[in-house]
């Protein structure tokens, strides 16, 4: 909703977007019918003077009927010629090859008439080129135009913003010749076209005097501003005038006509001299602001210079040639000219609307990134294909005018285009960030790196310390705190470079801090001066501790199923605001420690327990207690779909491992069911403890990857592979099963391949993959089965396929498996999942006939109803 007291300026602003609009709407019609219907449409054989209706850039049909530059036309096709508007609907009502009768007098000769025979305005229709070359100059001035309506937009009651609007709007009218528009609406894109470019020196001059703050210059010197400002607009009415008269009544002008040259000349000079102010007083500036307001001044002010000095060495031509802006101009230099003068309105915009600014060589290397980036690149091969299809069609077309020149050029195409597409595009990037931004990328990498390192500790401690030097070193932060989760709230655990006053602060679970970063899930920034930011909500004592602590960022550490802390990030030494690559790889570092605080707070718990115990029995016993929780305790409720799981370790504790869990819905599907089992190699504690990261890295990797199995599990493969011995493997498998298709997707590692009884027919999950942990790098595919109504799902260890009796037989698969269809065939067996679970572990009990268990022996039951 917009707000009561901008409402003024929200319709200014829509009255200011309609006349500019409407400057565009015509000029892209107008352009749109030249390009296609160019050579169908009569070209425009003179035109007006600046002293009034007479003959000036005769073309040659013209001077073919006897028209001579300076006579004087009287009427076009018998009507009185009042004004450009009446010649130019003449025109625009006939064509190519038609007779245009115009009477006119020489000096103070009699009236003579003559006949124009037209010609079209071009010889063929309009090359791909032209297409390109004319919209490109199109969307640049609709660019600077919607950047500027989006400035005021955005900060409606900011002065900087429209006096950007101001000044973006100039370029539509640079672009557009109004003169040229044949329109009922025609009068309404001239008044704009004078508005904007009276605007912008006058807006351009007070942007560089008041932004960020008034220079001193004009506070010694105020007058000058007025000197230069008040004749601009003493001649506004001037130019108004002009162009009623000479586009409906050359006579209200008449009296004008014999001074408006002298008078344009006046304007540019004085608009040059407003534009040169407009430097003259942002260069001071530099060396007396500091910090932010420094960081725009700098983008500001080399933004400004690199997009105006091409376009104003084309000025300074255009006023020593007496022609328009960019007339008898070579297209191929206009192009780049007018791209670099995007620049202008980009840094204009960007240091008005931004929170805070990144420093100059940060905001190159993050527009060089998006430059360089794929999808650039991607259309610029497209770009280069598309040039050289044209060219070579051309080419084939056109057999007899072949020449050297034309084969030389067809082969320079064809090279640039297959050097820029395997060659420069995929060294660019690399060179620019390895040359020019060492530091930055330096940056990067230390931050990756302390990633990984982040979830190979075990302990809060190191951790925290290890985590906070290096940010404080890389991203060079002298204030860095660390909240944990304790109780009710979260507690300062750790901080570097804070007062004492805020020591032994607690966060409150209910703060508004802890609300958007559980809500957000991700980096916050700490905006005070922003209405709109998050921290209004927060209370005086909350916001006191975060100034205490000079926070500007702070980074969630998430769990698993909750937050498990908080990092608070100080200002950088430089004072540069937080880029998207910051937050980026600081959300990784987050994600990583917050597991890795969670595991240490787990071992932390299960270390402290073990210790509590006199005997190793009881160790065993509680760790035996830890693993049972870690399976299933409630199984997942879900209609038409029944579980059930059990595991026997072969000893106290054991590496088998089996879980439900339910993922969230995803892209509009309802909420999937994750089924697992994994048998880690050897028993034991190593084993306990391999499962139970296993079970972490799952349900972490779960969450962050829903859907994607494969990428899953070499996400999980690498976990485990890094978080093991090299003598340490599991095989694993892993499904997801969709409850309202029931379609079963999985990923099977290396595991004993689960069976799906459908009736008497038995349909093997065979592996998909080698095992996870024993290899960094392994592929994965995912495959997947559409189950039916009476489906049964086994999934096992091999401690129950293989259990063998006292003579060392084994029970087997086949045997297994026949042994579960004839189960299901008995009524007492076929009610829920768990009885088949609870007969088939008694038919296993019943064939080792109370023989030693080698193996742990897990089994896993899912039942479609």
């Amino acid at each position: 909703m917009l707000q009561r007291s901008a409402r003024l300026q929200y319709a200014l602003l829509a009255l200011v977007a309609a006349l500019a609009f409407t400057h565009v709407y015509l000029g892209a019609k107008n352009n749109y019918q030249s390009l296609a219907y160019g050579h169908l449409r009569a070209r425009v054989p003179f035109h007006d003077s600046y002293y009034g209706p007479l003959v000036a850039h005769a073309t040659p049909e013209a001077i073919a009927a006897g028209l001579h530059e300076g006579d004087r036309v009287v009427a076009v096709n018998g009507r009185p010629y009042t004004g450009s508007h009446v010649f130019l609907g003449q025109v625009r009502r006939s064509h190519p090859g038609q007779p245009l009768t115009i009477t006119y007098r020489r000096g103070e000769s009699s009236l003579v008439t003559t006949t124009i025979i037209l010609q079209p305005e071009r010889d063929r229709p309009a090359s791909l080129v032209a297409w390109v070359l004319h919209f490109a100059f199109l969307l640049i001035a609709l660019l600077c135009l919607l950047v500027g309506i989006y400035a005021v937009f955005a900060r409606p009651r900011n002065l900087y913003a429209w006096l950007i609007l101001g000044i973006l709007g100039y370029f539509d009218p640079l672009f557009i010749d109004a003169a040229e528009l044949y329109s009922p609406l025609r009068i309404i894109a001239e008044i704009w076209s004078v508005l904007a470019q009276t605007a912008m020196p006058l807006c351009l001059m007070a942007f560089g005097i008041y932004f960020p703050e008034r220079s001193a210059i004009d506070i010694r010197l105020p007058w000058i501003k007025w000197l230069i400002a008040t004749p601009i607009l003493l001649l506004l009415p001037t130019d108004l005038l002009y162009i009623y008269g000479h586009g409906y009544n050359f006579g209200a002008s008449a009296w004008l006509d014999p001074f408006f040259y002298r008078i344009a000349i006046v304007e540019n000079v004085l608009s040059a001299v407003a534009i040169s102010y407009f430097f003259i007083n942002l260069a001071p500036k530099f060396a007396q602001s500091t910090g932010d307001a420094r960081r725009r001044l700098r983008i500001l002010y080399f933004g400004s210079v690199i997009g105006l000095s091409p376009s104003f060495v084309l000025v300074v031509i255009s006023l020593v040639r007496k022609t328009d802006f960019g007339q008898d101009i070579n297209n191929w230099v206009m192009v780049p000219v007018l791209a670099t003068l995007l620049l202008f309105p980009l840094s204009l915009a960007y240091v008005v609307v931004v929170q805070r600014a990144l420093d100059l060589r940060i905001l190159i290397r993050q527009g060089t990134k998006y430059f360089f980036a794929r999808g650039t690149i991607m259309v610029v091969t497209l770009l280069l294909a598309t040039w050289m299809s044209y060219d070579i069609s051309l080419f084939f077309a056109s057999p007899g005018h072949r020449s050297a020149v034309d084969i030389v050029r067809i082969f320079v195409i064809v090279g640039l285009f297959f050097a820029f597409r395997f060659v420069l595009s995929r060294r660019l990037q690399q060179r620019i960030d390895q040359r020019f931004f060492r530091e930055a990328y330096s940056t990067e990498q230390l931050l990756s790196e302390l990633s990984d390192e982040a979830r190979n500790f075990t302990e809060v401690e190191p951790l925290l310390h290890t985590i906070t030097d290096r940010l404080g070193s890389t991203l060079h932060i002298d204030r860095i705190a660390v909240f944990l989760r304790s109780g009710d709230g979260f507690r300062l655990q750790m901080a570097t470079g804070i007062p004492l006053a805020a020591a032994g602060f607690t966060l409150p679970a209910s703060s508004a801090t802890i609300t958007a970063l559980t809500h957000g899930r991700a980096p916050a920034n700490v905006y005070r001066d922003d209405p709109s930011s998050w921290l209004v909500d927060a209370t005086d004592t909350e916001r006191t501790a975060l100034a205490d602590l000079s926070t500007e960022l702070l980074v969630p550490l998430p769990g698993r199923n909750r937050l498990i802390g908080v990092i608070a990030l100080g200002p950088k030494r430089s004072e540069e605001p937080y880029s998207r690559t910051d937050r980026q790889l600081l959300q990784s570092v987050a994600s990583q420690t917050g597991l890795a605080l969670e595991n240490a707070e787990l071992l932390e718990n299960l270390t402290a327990e073990i210790a509590q115990r006199e005997r190793v029995s009881r160790e065993i016993e509680i760790a035996r207690e830890v693993q049972e929780r870690l399976f299933p305790q409630v199984y997942p409720a879900i209609p038409g779909i029944g579980l059930a799981g059990y595991c026997r370790p072969a000893q106290v504790v054991g590496g088998d491992y089996y879980d439900f869990f339910v993922l969230p819905a995803i892209s509009g599907h309802q909420e999937r069911l994750a089924l697992a089992l994994g048998d880690i190699s050897g028993k034991g504690i190593s084993a306990a403890l391999l499962m139970a990261s296993l079970r972490a890295s799952l349900r972490s990797a779960a969450l962050l990857q829903p859907g994607d199995l494969a990428t899953l599990m070499r996400h999980v493969n690498r976990l485990v592979y890094e978080a093991s011995t090299s003598n340490r493997y599991a095989t694993f498998f892993y499904a997801e099963l969709d409850p309202g298709t029931r379609l079963l997707t999985y990923v099977n590692a290396g595991h004993n391949p689960p069976a799906v009884l459908r009736g008497k027919q038995v349909i093997r999950l065979e592996a998909t993959g080698t095992v996870i942990g024993l290899i960094p790098n392994v592929p994965y595919a995912r495959a997947a089965l559409l189950l039916h109504p009476g489906d049964v799902l086994l999934a096992f260890t091999d401690g129950i396929s293989e259990a063998m009796t006292r003579d060392e037989e084994e029970w087997g698969e086949d045997r297994m498996i026949a042994c579960a269809q004839q189960f299901l065939d008995e009524s007492e067996c076929t009610v829920t999942a768990q009885q088949l679970l609870t007969c088939i572990l008694e038919a296993t009990d019943a064939f080792t006939a109370g023989a030693q268990q080698h193996d742990d022996m897990t089994l896993l039951i899912c039942a479609i109803s």
